[in-house]
């Protein structure tokens, strides 16, 4: 997943590339400064959890309506559901889903933090 974190800041065009890299270095940082953080789920994992489910899934359209947010998302907020004990913090690039605000859909667990 921080491959793909990085590969989207890579993608993100309204950042030069001196702010990418400096973006990419507080990113990392972070990374390392905390406890508890969640990995990506194994190929089996992924097959048996709603990652593997189509964006076109009729739970999957459900809870991005429901929630708000696009499609693409809904994985990444149930895997953070599935961990909601550790209290995870969800980091992203894409505003609109950094806008979502977790508590007000019954998840005070989760966070969710634009990182620009």
């Amino acid at each position: 997943m921080v491959q793909e974190a990085l590969a989207a800041f890579d993608r993100t065009q309204s950042l030069s590339a001196v702010d990418r890299d400096a973006v990419k270095t507080r990113f990392l940082t972070r990374l390392t400064r905390m406890t508890g953080l969640i990995e990506a789920p194994s190929s089996r994992d992924v097959n048996k959890s709603l990652l593997g489910e189509q964006r076109s899934a009729a739970a999957v359209q459900t809870l991005a309506r429901v929630c708000g947010i696009q499609a693409k998302d809904v994985p990444i907020l149930v895997l953070a559901f599935e961990h909601r004990d550790r209290a995870p913090t969800i980091f992203t690039n894409d505003k609109s889903f950094a806008e979502m605000d977790p508590a007000a859909h019954s998840l005070p667990e989760i966070s969710i933090e634009h990182v620009c």
